[in-house]
């Protein structure tokens, strides 16, 4: 769970990486549209006005180069100096030219409009401020722009213009000048071209670098006379450029092409796009801070990030619901992980988390285990919803009687378990018998009226095991140990461990030996008053190389507790009926043969198959087969049993019930038993010669099997005092170490031969 909730929230950081990887992405095309809309707008304003200025420029120069030529046409107009009324009509109809004049080629003017006066006009060869401009006019081909400056005269700002009036042969006759007046007319010098605080149209002179206009926030044109940047920062600057652009200046200018550039002047950066015209030498740029830009991007930026942000939150919103859902169900299925379904108590998992925890903490504390006594009766008889109704109740009933410190759960089908931090055993002990006590109480299921017991085994931290697995074992040891006896507490101890290894090896030692075939059979002969052999019980031994010889008593029960009962019982009925068959031949005669059949055995699907099919095989006839069955055959599902039974007797195999008398209800069945045999207990016959109830009792079987018409045989008669005082009660048929103890094949076949000779 903890992986899936790590992987869930690994999600939305990768969702969230990828959004900003997606807003860094449009940011950066939306920056670089901002830009490029810039760079689009300034390179097409910077052409507008390159175009517009480079329309008034060629104007102009026509009208210097037609008005000059008009004015050497006259006669003398290069001697003297002097007004001539015709400019004066020229400028009248051109307002946006402030003078005429007309210079020789030694810069001395000799025709001016009349609103100039000659006396007061310098040599514009010899004038420092016009001598750069007039000396150009004489070597270029083309109008000349002067530095702007302002004429006190006219009160305005005024751009030279020199054009140079040449004959055919190419020799300058004179110089033509005049002045464009800034802000007086209609024309692009008089408009306000720039967008703001943060925009400015500069035209500038290739040559020097000097302004000749500006249209700018707070820009008078006061700085028409100032050098922008001195020839070096310009020669730097030119060389940054091109290192930028990847070719030279010169190359710019040649192609006539918009160049965008990025400056940084007094701290501030600025986007610029230059047209260059070469005609003029004149650069026409337009240009903005990268403020606006800025704000228009911090405007995209908070929108999109406002839109990414209820994106993200609604992402978030939806993976919380996601993990506070997830959340839920991982908590419902640790609590189930945890739980038992039936009754809400700790199941093995939390009881195991519950056992890690105190024993990581060291203290003592002690593990209690139930069980219920013969539950599956409970199903067997009622069904399976009785059955989980039982454990309800008793769940209930048990978390009632515990106290609310301790931890109750419930292992696994009819089995429980405390863990209680009480570590007095003697305590715990006598809690535990006063629990057995309580438990055992009447209790209604349904329409029923149960009463169940339980047994309990005790095991102490750390004193009984100090690991998980020891001290699970030793609970399920002490709890063996008391289901010996039933509705008992045992405490676990240190002889149970030697037990339960024995049993362990005795259980695969009796795998080795029935896969081995190390098990055999004796038979224990059963007489008549006479002495002669009647019948035959089969025995079941077993002599194991590492074991030695094994107690049937030992190794039947394990092997009914270990499931190998099946395997046993197979190996017991079909030897036995194959070593009686040899016998029988030797012998000459038929014996009956008894063989005891287990309550697992007796109970599989096809045990009447197996045994007739083993007659079969053997050609034994059934009337010579005697089924020993005891009555706890019958304490589970009576009707199936009694149906088999009858089937048996059918194909003729008789059935006796062995240790008759021992049990409560052995009077009741025979009732409704088809029994052909009683076998007396050993018990009685014991005590026959001493104890009158014990002779009281035989005496009463004896009447009982005269009365059923049933044989009767009585077993463990050791003395001979024993078997008369049976024969004086009426029994006919005895088994014993008396007569005979129990012999393998061939002792049998010389016994049986011995007593035909005699």
């Amino acid at each position: 769970m903890t992986i899936l909730k790590r992987n869930l929230w690994t999600l939305f950081f990768l969702i969230l990486l990828g959004g900003l990887v997606l807003l860094g992405t449009v940011l950066f095309f939306r920056w670089q549209a901002i830009v490029s809309e810039e760079k689009l707008y300034h390179g097409a304003r910077a052409e507008l006005v390159g175009q517009s200025v480079d329309s008034i420029l060629r104007t102009q120069e026509l009208v210097l180069d037609v008005i000059g030529r008009e004015l050497l046409n006259q006669d003398d107009m290069l001697s003297g100096s002097r007004q001539i009324p015709l400019l004066d009509s020229i400028l009248a109809a051109n307002p946006v030219l402030v003078g005429f004049g007309l210079a020789r080629p030694d810069g001395t003017l000799v025709r001016v409009s009349s609103n100039l006066d000659l006396s007061k006009l310098p040599n514009l060869r010899t004038n420092p401020k016009t001598r750069d401009t007039f000396i150009r006019a004489l070597s270029s081909g083309s109008m000349v722009l002067g530095r702007t400056y302002f004429v006190d005269a006219l009160g305005s700002w005024v751009i030279p213009i020199r054009k140079a009036i040449r004959s055919e042969t190419g020799n300058v006759i004179a110089v033509m000048t005049a002045g464009l007046r800034l802000g007086g007319g209609d024309t692009v010098f008089d408009e306000t071209l720039h967008d703001g605080a943060h925009d400015t149209v500069i035209l500038f002179r290739e040559v020097d670098g000097f302004v000749q206009f500006i249209s700018g926030e707070g820009i008078g044109p006061e700085q028409y006379w100032k050098v922008q940047e001195s020839m070096a920062q310009r020669q730097q600057n030119r060389e940054g450029l091109e290192r930028d652009l990847g070719h030279s200046v010169e190359a710019m200018m040649a192609n006539k092409e918009a160049v965008v550039v990025r400056t940084r002047r007094a701290g501030k950066d600025y986007l610029a796009v230059a047209v260059f015209n070469p005609r003029y030498q004149l650069w026409a740029l337009s240009e903005t801070q990268f403020v606006p830009m800025y704000r228009a991007f911090s405007v995209s930026l908070a929108q999109y990030l406002l839109v990414f942000l209820a994106v993200i939150l609604v992402f978030y919103k939806w993976f919380r619901v996601i993990d506070t859902a997830e959340g839920k169900r991982r908590q419902e299925l640790y609590y189930l992980a945890r739980h038992d379904d039936l009754t809400g108590l700790f199941n093995r998992n939390g009881l195991l988390d519950r056992l890690d925890a105190l024993l990581s903490g060291k203290k003592p504390f002690c593990l209690v285990v139930i069980n219920i006594d013969n539950f599956k009766g409970i199903n067997d008889r009622f069904g399976l919803e009785y059955g989980d109704e039982t454990l309800l109740e008793f769940s209930r009933r048990l978390a009632g009687l515990v106290d609310g410190r301790d931890n109750l759960a419930r292992l696994g089908g009819d089995e429980f378990a405390i863990v209680t931090q009480n570590a007095d055993l003697a305590a715990v002990e006598k809690a535990c018998v006063s629990l057995v006590g309580d438990l055992s109480r009447t209790f209604e299921v349904g329409r029923l009226r149960l009463q169940v017991t339980a047994s309990i085994g005790v095991a102490a931290f750390p004193d009984h095991g100090e690991s998980l697995s020891k001290l699970i074992r030793s609970a399920q040891l002490a709890l063996y140990e008391a289901k010996q006896r039933r509705n008992d507490v045992c405490i676990y101890r240190a002889e149970m461990e030697m037990v339960y290894l024995r049993r362990l090896s005795v259980e695969q030692r009796l795998r080795y030996g029935l896969a081995s075939n190390a098990l055999y059979m004796m038979f224990q002969p059963q007489v008549d008053e006479t002495e002669k052999t009647v019948g035959l019980e089969a025995l079941v031994r077993w002599q194991d190389e590492e074991l030695g010889i094994v107690s049937p008593v030992e190794f039947v029960e394990v092997a009914e507790k270990s499931g190998l009962m099946v395997s046993l019982g197979r190996f017991v009925v079909e030897t036995s009926i194959y070593e009686y068959s040899i016998l029988r031949e030797a012998a000459g005669r038929s014996l009956d043969l008894a063989i005891n059949i287990s309550v697992i055995q007796f109970r599989q699907p096809k045990f009447v198959e197996s045994v007739l099919e083993a007659l079969k095989v053997h050609n034994v006839s059934p009337r010579e087969l005697v089924l020993e069955i005891t009555e706890s055959l019958f304490m589970d599902d009576f009707e199936p049993v009694l149906a088999t039974i009858e089937r048996l007797r059918e194909h003729g195999v008789r059935i006796s019930m062995d240790d008759f008398g021992t049990g409560y209800s052995s009077l009741s069945l025979l009732r409704k038993l088809p029994l052909d045999e009683l076998k007396i207990d050993k018990s009685f016959v014991d005590s026959i010669l001493e104890d009158e109830r014990a002779a009281n009792m035989i005496r009463s079987i004896v009447a009982i099997a005269k009365s059923y018409n049933m044989e009767l045989v009585a077993e463990g008669v050791e003395e001979e005092a024993q078997a008369q005082a049976l024969i004086r009660m009426g029994c006919r048929r005895f088994q014993g170490y008396y007569f005979s103890r129990p012999e393998r094949l061939d002792k049998l076949k010389a016994d049986l031969a011995l007593e035909v000779g005699v």
